[in-house]
């Protein structure tokens, strides 16, 4: 019997066996077609990929090539704005009221700053700063933040004196400067850091001044800061055109000498003088008190950067009786020969009218009424006159609505209509009480009777100067309307120079020259209502020379201590005032104006 034969399992360096060998195949066979099962997709993959990519690079090289590289280009290129130089502000005869000077501004690099807190150690003092406000304007991943703009030339020089490298650097800007200081201020105004226009002439000529900003391209570096080395102007800035002002700097200087010390003496709240070429309508001067300096008006409160002949809205008391006297006339209610009686009282349903001090002035014609500024006179006339023909008389002489001077801000002053004069108020609006305007307002309507008749508007724009100094504009007198008839104005200067030579406003008189004037004394309205017992707007509006009218001229002060009279505080800065300015305008004297016609 033969033994059944073992299978060994194949050993090392042993063939395998047959079922062995064709498992082995097999499995190898599936590998096989797995591994080209697995290089087909990955070559559908990179097929696929491939397809994707050539798509994409064609819509980043056809598609969006603008676009892109326009993207590209803004990354690598910016734009810088090119300030261009603010325009001159003159006076009328070329001098510098406002001009422009180079001035550092300084800047910091905060990435550039290890210790944000030693840099503001160093830095802030000199700068007048608090050491941890400047510290907090330091953000680390900031290239350029700024620290001070157009600072003193000293200041500059000690920055740099610290020697700070990259961390701190300075450029130069263009700083606005008013070489006068306060002269004029209240008319030039001033402009902000940017030498954009804020108020005055500055705002109201701001577009002409500006000019037009200028663009150039520069390259940025990795970080994204622009390299100036490789400016490339697209637009050069086209520097401010000149303006030149109505406004004369020695008559601007002699209305603001004689307004200071008249305050000064009669310890007034504040003042104005007004001086105006009343055939043109041109501002020779626009002083106001008290000043302020526009090189430092962040010093003083902004109530004070207001110009106070636009905007001061006040009763003008007996200055008002010229409108009256004109629209009696006109309406012919009233003769110039006509006698009023007087006995110092005038009763008005309740309410009494009495004249100043008791006076009484007994027989009075309509120039008596004006040249003794008689309140029970004009308040008779009134009556005659009635409330419609009155109220049309004031609002065509310019109250009630803005003269339209080319400043900003000008206020419009109140009459209130006909219907709302209420008991005596037909009677009280006729010296003064009841309406309101602004000084400016008043000047205008002065300057109309002077004009016979015609009321032309205030401006304070002379021209218009390109950079090259050629003229671009030149402006003209506007006239508004006729007001009154010219026969009507010259019988109402005449009645103003009797003001003048013989009634309340004798301190006014100049030597040589004929004046005509009208003074006003207002009592001002309490907040509470009724009026202020011992509080006073004094005025005075004068025209010289009378004969051949050309300057009008306005003074008020508001609250003078002691005397309160316009005749006794205004009138006399009227003549203070009106003196030398005739002389430097020269003006030739009235008797000598008779000897030549």
């Amino acid at each position: 019997m033969t033994p059944p034969s073992r299978r060994r399992p194949p050993g090392p360096g042993r063939p395998p066996g047959r079922r062995s060998f064709r498992h082995t195949a097999e499995e190898e066979a599936a590998h096989h077609r797995l591994v080209r099962l697995r290089v087909s997709a990955l070559f559908v993959l990179l097929a696929v990929s491939m397809v994707g990519l050539g798509a994409r690079l064609v819509s980043l090289h056809v598609v969006q090539a603008s676009a892109l590289e326009e993207m590209a280009e803004r990354q690598q290129l910016g734009t810088l704005v090119l300030d261009p130089r603010r325009g001159r502000l003159l006076d009328r005869s070329g001098r510098p009221l406002a001009v422009n000077v180079d001035a550092p501004s300084v800047f910091a690099a905060p990435s550039k700053i290890a210790d944000p807190d030693a840099f503001a150690g160093l830095v802030a003092p000199v700068l007048g700063m608090p050491g941890g406000d400047l510290a907090a304007r330091l953000p680390p991943d900031r290239h350029f933040v700024w620290l001070a703009r157009k600072v003193a030339p000293d200041v500059a020089a000690r920055l740099a004196a610290l020697q700070l490298g990259e961390q701190l650097g300075f450029v130069t800007e263009a700083r606005r400067v008013y070489p006068n200081g306060s002269l004029a201020a209240y008319v030039v105004g001033f402009a902000g850091i940017d030498n954009q226009g804020l108020a005055g002439a500055e705002l109201a000529f701001d577009a002409t001044l500006r000019g037009r900003r200028g663009l150039a391209r520069v390259e940025r570096d990795a970080m994204g800061r622009p390299r100036f080395e490789t400016r490339e102007v697209v637009r050069e800035p086209t520097d401010g055109a000149d303006v030149v002002l109505t406004i004369d700097e020695v008559v601007q200087h002699i209305a603001e000498r004689e307004l200071d010390r008249a305050v000064a003496e009669t310890r007034a709240k504040w003042g104005t003088v007004l001086v105006m070429d009343l055939r043109t309508g041109e501002m020779l001067a626009m002083a106001a008190a008290p000043r302020f300096d526009p090189n430092a008006y962040r010093r003083v409160e902004p109530a004070r950067w207001t110009n106070p002949a636009l905007l001061r809205i006040v009763e003008p008391g007996s200055v008002f009786k010229i409108v009256l006297a004109a629209a009696a006339l006109e309406s012919g209610a009233v003769d110039p020969e006509e006698v009023f009686v007087n006995d110092g009282i005038l009763k008005v349903g309740g309410h009494v009218i009495k004249e100043a001090h008791n006076r009484k002035y007994r027989r009075q014609t309509l120039g008596d009424i004006i040249r003794n500024s008689s309140n029970v006179g004009a308040a008779m006339v009134a009556t005659r006159l009635g409330k419609e023909r009155f109220y049309q008389a004031i609002r065509r002489f310019g109250f009630g609505e803005p003269t339209g001077i080319d400043l900003p801000g000008e206020a419009a002053g109140l009459v209130p209509p006909p219907a709302q004069w209420l008991g005596p108020g037909l009677q009280t609006i006729a010296f003064g009480q009841g309406v309101s305007a602004t000084p400016l307002q008043m000047l205008a309507a002065a300057a109309a009777l002077a004009n016979d008749g015609v009321l032309v508007r205030p401006r304070i724009l002379r021209a218009v100067r390109d950079p090259e100094g050629r003229a671009v504009r030149v402006t003209a007198p506007e006239v508004v309307r006729q007001v009154t008839p010219p026969a009507v104005a010259r019988a109402v200067m005449g009645m103003m120079e009797g003001v003048v030579a013989r009634g309340t406003g004798t301190q006014a008189r100049i030597d040589g020259y004929r004046v005509a004037g009208k003074t006003g004394t207002a009592q001002k309205p309490s907040p509470t209502g009724g009026y202020q017992p011992d509080a006073y707007l004094s005025s005075f509006v004068g025209i010289v020379p009378s004969n051949h009218p050309q300057l009008a001229i306005l003074v008020m002060l508001d609250e003078p201590q002691g005397a309160y009279f316009g005749g006794a505080v205004a009138a006399p800065v009227f003549r203070s005032v009106a003196a030398p300015v005739l002389w430097h305008l020269r003006v030739p004297p009235s008797a000598a104006q008779v000897l030549t016609r």
